[in-house]
């Protein structure tokens, strides 16, 4: 489950277990992550690499991580690790943990690394507006209008499933895999309210939910003032 903070400082931090991450299929087969390994070369010289990979299996106890690679494999010149740092996004929120190599498998073009699960994943967030859950079914009309800014007016519509929302924005599933920072049109109604609202936002994140599905992390832009309204009353009545 989730557990969240406020230090004095004002600064939100956030705690995911590993094991609410799996059973909540947050993390899947395919996921897009990041790892920072940091070492040292045989010659006794700094290794630091950041790579992104992609999920392989993940279990209780270890996970595994697909480690792609365009010519030589930047790992083999690692001799020792110092630590690995295994981080991945959900819902515009970056989760990092220290986790522990088990087994590396080189390929021609790829490496499978195992490693240890981690049984918290942590997270230290600026964002002082915290989301709060939709009912199940609250469906959205989507329409891509650009790419960080508006450059499109008549493009198709889909539909996305929110999940949650605050007056910083909001998080979705669809079918149709979003770009980070694609500008999207959203009209959907807030529970009781009887006018739909109409909000523009940003794609911060996009991974993974199912064989056929993405979650997608909103940021809002340029919200009328009557809509944050409707928003905070909403999530004011949903923290009571």
């Amino acid at each position: 489950m989730y557990l969240i903070w406020m230090p004095p400082h004002g600064t939100m931090v956030i705690m995911m277990n590993w094991t609410y991450a799996l059973t909540q299929h947050i993390l899947v087969p395919k996921t897009e992550c990041k790892l920072i390994i940091v070492g040292e070369t045989a010659d006794g010289q700094p290794f630091c690499l950041e790579t992104r990979v992609f999920l392989r299996e993940a279990g209780l106890d270890f996970f595994s991580v697909h480690v792609y690679f365009d010519l030589a494999n930047p790992l083999d010149k690692l001799e020792q690790i110092s630590f690995i740092e295994f981080s991945f996004q959900d819902q515009g929120i970056n989760y990092y943990s220290f986790v522990d190599l088990v087994q590396l498998d080189p390929g021609v073009s790829s490496c499978v690394l195992k490693l240890v699960s981690p049984q918290e994943l942590y997270s230290y967030q600026n964002r002082r507006h915290c989301r709060k859950p939709l009912p199940p079914h609250t469906n959205a009309t989507c329409r891509v209008i650009g790419a960080r800014q508006r450059s499109a007016e008549e493009t198709p519509a889909f539909v996305g499933q929110l999940l949650e929302i605050s007056r910083s924005g909001t998080s979705m599933i669809t079918p149709h895999r979003m770009i980070e920072s694609l500008m999207l049109e959203l009209s959907f109604h807030l529970p009781e309210v009887e006018a739909p609202l109409l909000l523009t936002g940003e794609v911060r994140s996009s991974t993974p939910f199912s064989s056929d599905s993405y979650r997608v992390g909103i940021e809002f832009h340029d919200v009328p003032l009557s809509s944050l309204n409707l928003i905070d009353t909403y999530c004011e009545q949903t923290s009571s």
